[in-house]
């Protein structure tokens, strides 16, 4: 994709074309002088652009727009990527024909032949930084592949209660039976669900679907493109933009995603927003697996800050009221981690980033099966 991942080329492209239609009219040394020297100028910036997209951007090839659920990933992707901030601690990514981080790239039938669970969640339940293997999704799977039972992960960074709702009616229209959800709800959430207020999932034409694989393909190749999607037009669709004012730009927002739990700013800003569209749409999720007689779990767990100063709680208490209510099963590592030594704490996250690392991954995914052996039963059964 190097060079020809920009438009500019194709600008420049354009431009040679044009060239050497015109020399035919425009015999004279200036003509010639200045328009090769300007298609010259063009190719070097789309040299330019592609070499700071690669530079400047993680934007793996395999993260996609989705027209129905907002963004996604690729079917059947392999790709070689990069989490920790060392930018050499290397992992494969596979997913399977769903568009799922999966073990291997392999087909999944609709049709279950087994029982099937689904897990849903961000860049936690993503497993970002760490083969299948060493993911929370993995270990479980293949704990319950033991069991004859089939692991989903539908997970992908930055979803948010919204776009769990949206992915999972999506493929449940599409035929995708499964027996039980999980749906694990970072703090994160309540920012970006402020974030995706604005999306609207929509049927497209043939044209518009081209598009968006044109789309993906420039923002994975230009960063000028891609800058400029960002920073103007994302802005002018969403005014809640990760990127924009609203948030005092992209390092500020970062800031403000766990505050709403201590801080009562934050929670005016957009946590009382960010409470209710979560709410909205964690019930709407419960109301379609009530329909199909499908289980449903809900996940919780503190992020390294709140776990040192004991202050997320009202991310505990927001989902333990509902789960309450509403007789859901609740998996919470609040009391897990918040148990820890300052020492044992940060000894679970990867190193300047506030997601767990190989060892975290085990602790929660350890705990989730034992909670999961300690509620069989009924429905909840670990193998029917």
């Amino acid at each position: 994709m190097f060079v020809v991942g920009t438009p500019v080329f194709y600008i420049a492209l354009l431009f040679l074309g044009l060239f050497l239609i015109l020399k035919k009219f425009f015999k004279g040394t200036a003509f010639k002088v200045v328009g090769i020297n300007f298609i010259v100028i063009i190719f070097l910036v789309a040299l330019f652009d592609s070499v700071a997209a690669m530079l400047l951007s993680r934007a793996d090839p395999f993260r996609i727009s989705d027209n129905f659920y907002h963004h996604g990933l690729k079917a059947m992707a392999n790709e070689k990527t990069s989490w920790k901030s060392d930018g050499v601690s290397f992992y494969q990514v596979y997913t399977n024909s769903l568009g799922f981080v999966d073990e291997i790239n392999r087909e999944v039938p609709m049709k279950k032949s087994g029982k099937r669970i689904l897990i849903l969640g961000d860049s936690f339940m993503e497993g970002v930084g760490y083969p299948w293997h060493q993911t929370v999704p993995g270990i479980i799977s293949d704990r319950f592949k033991k069991q004859g039972v089939e692991v989903l992960n539908g997970a992908v960074i930055s979803y948010s209660p919204k776009i769990y709702y949206l992915k999972l009616k999506h493929f449940l229209e599409m035929g995708l039976e499964i027996d039980e959800l999980y749906v694990f709800i970072d703090i994160s959430d309540i920012i970006d669900e402020v974030v995706y207020d604005y999306f609207v999932p929509k049927e497209f034409s043939q044209s518009e679907l081209k598009w968006q694989e044109l789309d993906n393909f420039f923002i994975k190749g230009s960063y000028i493109y891609r800058s400029t999607k960002t920073d103007y037009f994302a802005m002018q669709q969403n005014p809640y933009n990760e990127n924009g004012p609203f948030w005092g730009g992209l390092s500020n927002f970062y800031i403000l995603k766990p505050r709403w739990t201590f801080d009562e700013n934050a929670m005016k800003l957009y946590g009382e927003k960010g409470i209710a569209s979560a709410k909205k749409h964690i019930d709407l999720i419960r109301k379609i697996c009530e329909e199909r007689g499908i289980k449903l779990h809900i996940g919780v767990w503190p992020w390294e800050i709140q776990a040192h100063n004991k202050n997320g709680r009202k991310q505990y208490e927001l989902w333990k009221e509902y789960t309450d209510k509403y007789h859901i099963d609740f998996i919470s590592l609040f009391d897990t981690f918040e148990a820890m030594s300052d020492e044992e704490i940060s000894s679970i996250f990867i190193r300047n980033d506030i997601h767990w690392n190989d060892k975290g991954n085990a602790i929660v995914a350890d705990y989730i099966w034992q909670h999961i052996l300690n509620n069989s039963g009924g429905k909840n059964e670990v193998a029917q």
